[in-house]
């Protein structure tokens, strides 16, 4: 008993310990909104070029001239 009370304890603590990425999201606007990315995105994703200006969530990123990514919170 004591064994399974262990195992249900630490499943708890782990799971208590997963954080979701929080990012700035917009398209071409006011891009300061915080939003609480799902728990599959594992990136913020910035894509500036003369026409577009967005910033999203993300489960894969590709760094590119016109794409930075990064994987802290509210990084820009």
């Amino acid at each position: 008993m004591k064994t399974l009370l262990c195992a249900l304890i630490v499943v708890l603590f782990c799971s208590a310990s997963v954080h979701s990425l929080t990012c700035y999201t917009c398209v071409d606007g006011d891009c300061k909104t915080p939003t609480v990315c799902p728990a599959s995105s594992n990136f913020c994703k910035t894509v500036s070029t003369a026409s577009v200006f967005s910033r999203t969530c993300e489960e894969f990123c590709v760094p590119g001239v016109n794409v930075y990514c990064c994987t802290s919170d509210l990084c820009a």
